[in-house]
């Protein structure tokens, strides 16, 4: 995630080093709008065993969290010359099927489990994170930048397998996969974020920008069976869309 996080850094440092270049906004601040993609992958894996026929028996459970569409609002306000402060929400959802694996025991002989795979339903996962921010307001030119950096709470919402229901007949020799059954968790988390944004105005308070932050957590859900499942949120944010300078 470095890699992700350089070119930020690299544009914040550059900045602060010419102050001599820099121009100092005559606006008070500003309000954004965006349309967003998460591009970070957030997969992440389980594993609960459950007891059934006096024998204990075990799922294995892939969460696939590709990446996916974002939505972003936020703005800020200088508070003194070039610097300020602000804050942005974002929100990420989408839902995919998990893979399970279950060794479930023969009803009638120890010892002799009953290997299932299966695709569950789509289980939703969402997250909505307020980024806290210190801006650094810049005005090279024809384009303005707002730098930022600050904490960001972090709620994640996950739908988790709690149970696998197998279809099985006589003499139980095989089972099939039917369906699962799941819980939404929800677990909130503090991390850090960092981020740039770029405007161009094509009137004198309107105008579109592009929007880059980073922002990454490890959250701990309690999931059922009394077992933590750690799940990362977050990533990459890339997206523009309107901006209103105030």
């Amino acid at each position: 995630m470095r890699a992700s996080i350089t070119p930020i850094v690299a544009v914040m440092t550059l900045s602060l080093a010419t102050p001599a270049a820099a121009q100092t906004w005559s606006e008070r601040g500003f309000i954004s709008v965006s349309g967003a993609f998460q591009p970070t992958a957030n997969d992440f894996s389980d594993r609960f065993q459950f007891e059934k026929d006096l024998e204990t028996g075990s799922t294995d459970v892939d969460y696939p969290v590709k990446g996916g569409v974002a939505f972003d609002v936020g703005g800020g306000v200088r508070l003194w010359k070039s610097l300020g402060a602000g804050v942005a929400v974002s929100y990420f959802s989408r839902k995919d099927p998990a893979a399970t694996r279950t060794r479930s025991p023969h009803p009638f002989f120890l010892n002799q489990f009953r290997e299932v795979s299966g695709d569950s339903r789509d289980l939703s996962r969402t997250e909505t994170a307020v980024h806290v921010q210190a801006m650094y307001f810049w005005n090279p030119g024809p384009l303005r930048l707002v730098l930022s950096c600050g904490p960001t709470f972090f709620n994640v919402e996950q739908e988790l397998v709690s149970a696998v229901q197998l279809a099985e007949e006589y003499p139980y020799d095989t089972a099939q996969f039917s369906s699962v059954s799941a819980e939404a968790i929800k677990k909130s988390q503090i991390a850090f974020n960092v981020g740039a944004d770029v405007l161009w105005m094509f009137s004198r308070s309107v105008g579109v920008g592009g929007l880059v932050r980073f922002s990454r957590a490890s959250v701990d859900l309690d999931a059922p069976g009394n077992r933590t499942v750690s799940v990362d949120a977050g990533g990459l944010h890339v997206g523009g869309g309107v901006r209103v300078v105030f």
